[in-house]
């Protein structure tokens, strides 16, 4: 009976001992967690390829929830679950966190605090950044969580955490799931409201970083934040 052999170039297994890990493709690395008590197959291959085709590659997979996972043939609830994980993990590796008595200089520091978990949820949340008399963090809360394109905040959530934790400033920051961080009206406009009412509590708001995919947009850095004094907005709202 004539013997069969493997195409090294087609067994993930032996490229990873050969290449390492970055000689992979996505389905090659991802047939490892789809396997179980040995080196993936060709089958785990192409249901790894079935299953990035079918959530939209990596970010895709990032993003996907359990029940859309065991639509994909092949995968049932164990696997499904080992796909979360992944992507959990992703995430959090992805993030660089903004632990108590980190120093916020700049905007990015904010972004990259929140850029991971951002990537896998679908609706936007407001978060408050408490921060002391030398711009060292006191800590990062979630307050707020909307739909797809909008999030209800008040100025109770937004402060109330401030105050317990003695801040002197905040930062605030949203979401936009569209991936886009361009600043809107109602942006602008709550950012407003909620830095008159830090200015009247002795908590200013320092920045609104808003965080899109990939990147972000800062409303202190587009000249929104601080407010003007207030003697100089009286006088430029009569000039109106």
């Amino acid at each position: 009976m004539p013997q069969t052999h493997t195409d090294p170039t087609d067994d993930p297994d032996q490229r990873m001992q050969a290449l390492g890990p970055d000689g992979l493709s996505d389905a090659d690395l991802l047939s490892f967690l789809l396997t179980r008590g040995g080196p993936p197959g060709p089958r785990a291959v192409e249901l790894a390829r079935r299953i990035l085709r079918e959530v939209g590659g990596m970010h895709g997979l990032v993003r996907s929830r359990e029940a859309a996972l065991q639509r994909v043939p092949g995968v049932g609830p164990s696997r499904a679950r080992r796909l979360l994980a992944l992507g959990a993990l992703a995430v959090r590796i992805a993030e660089r966190p903004c632990p108590r008595g980190q120093v916020i200089t700049d905007p990015r520091i904010v972004y990259e605090a929140l850029r991971g978990r951002c990537k896998q949820i679908r609706t936007e949340r407001f978060w408050v950044v408490s921060l002391d008399a030398r711009n060292r963090t006191l800590a990062l809360e979630e307050v707020a969580r909307g739909g797809a394109n909008r999030v209800h905040v008040s100025a109770r959530d937004v402060f109330a955490g401030a105050m317990a934790d003695a801040a002197s400033s905040v930062i605030l920051a949203h979401n936009h799931p569209s991936g886009d961080p361009l600043p809107s009206g109602e942006d602008f406009a709550l950012t407003e409201e909620l830095a008159h009412v830090g200015e009247l509590l002795g908590i200013p708001v320092r920045d609104h970083v808003i965080v899109g995919d990939g990147r972000f947009a800062s409303l202190a850095e587009l000249g929104h934040l601080p407010l003007d004094p207030p003697g100089l907005r009286r006088r430029r709202a009569a000039q109106r």
